[in-house]
Order: C-alpha cells, then structure tokens, then sequence
C-alpha cells in the first residue's frame, strides 16, 4: 500500500467514524410508565423522520368499533396530533367540534383535524380486553401488547440520538 492511499483509507475511517458519531437520527421510541421495576425502559424503538406520521388503532372497548389516532412528529421532537378517525360515537370520544378542530362527514367515518394539541410523549394504556392498540408507521406494524402486557401503561415519544448509538443497540 503506498502512502497516498493509506492516508485516503485513513482519512476514509476518520470520517465514517466521525459520521456515526455526530449524525444525529430521530428514533421512536414506546417506554413503560408503569410505577416498578421496568419503569422507563425502552421496549421498542425505530428511526423515524424529521415531520413523519405514525398512527395508533385500536377497538373502542363500549362501541366495539375501530379508532384511528394519527400523530405528527414536529421538528422539535414533540408530537401533535394530525387528525383521529371514527365511525361510532361513543365514551371518550369526541362528540361534537371543539375550539378549532375541523370534522368531516363521510359515509362510513368521521375524520376530526386541526387539533392543537402537543405531546412530549403520547400516552397509551394497552387494552386488556377488545382494544388491540397498535402502532402503524413506516409500513410496519407493531401490537402494543406483543411489547407490554395488556392494561399496561405506555407511552411513545421521539428522541434524538447519534447514528452509532441507534446502532449499537
């Protein structure tokens, strides 16, 4: 090897190195909020981008009908929520428009939007029962309760990490 290109392949390594050391990627993360031992440990997590949506669905457990709660991940890592679809009103739900959300009216749904509300984590509690709740983003899908035990107490954020830490674990 000559010199020239020892001092290419070094350079090489120098910045592969550098670039997985400072690239910072945003990762979803679902963490335990249970009171115990498991308290705060990551269960799941993947690399999301910068403005991308997830949606959480899940079986409504008194009208026994689907939920559609999208979410969108804003540039400072918090999370808003993009628009919730139904199709049967029923308990916690909502009734009718609230300060500025916008509903639509379709044959089989109703679909609110322009919520404002912001979320440093979204809170979930897995059903026990009907509810199913599972994650969709990135054309994966992910039941909360294959991660957590049903009735348990989740929550999904986003947080900034470096590319070889996401790697590393």
């Amino acid at each position: 090897m000559t010199k020239k290109t020892g001092f290419i392949t070094l350079t090489l390594i120098v910045l592969l190195i550098s670039f997985v050391t400072f690239y910072q990627i945003n990762v979803l993360q679902v963490f335990i909020v249970d009171k115990g031992t498991q308290f705060g440990s990551v269960i799941y997590e993947d690399s999301i981008g910068s403005e991308s949506l997830f949606s959480v669905h899940w079986i409504h457990s008194v009208s026994l009908r689907p939920v559609i709660e999208t979410y969108k991940i804003e540039k400072n890592n918090q999370i808003s929520i993009h628009e919730m679809i139904f199709d049967s009103f029923s308990a916690n739900l909502p009734a009718q428009p609230e300060y500025n959300t916008k509903w639509e009216y379709f044959d089989d749904h109703i679909r609110v939007t322009n919520y404002d509300v912001i979320f440093d984590a979204v809170p979930v509690v897995i059903g026990k029962v009907v509810a199913d709740h599972t994650l969709y983003f990135k054309d994966k899908i992910v039941p909360l309760k294959d991660l957590y035990k049903p009735g348990g107490y989740v929550k999904i954020r986003v947080v900034r990490m470096s590319l070889i830490e996401y790697l590393l674990k």
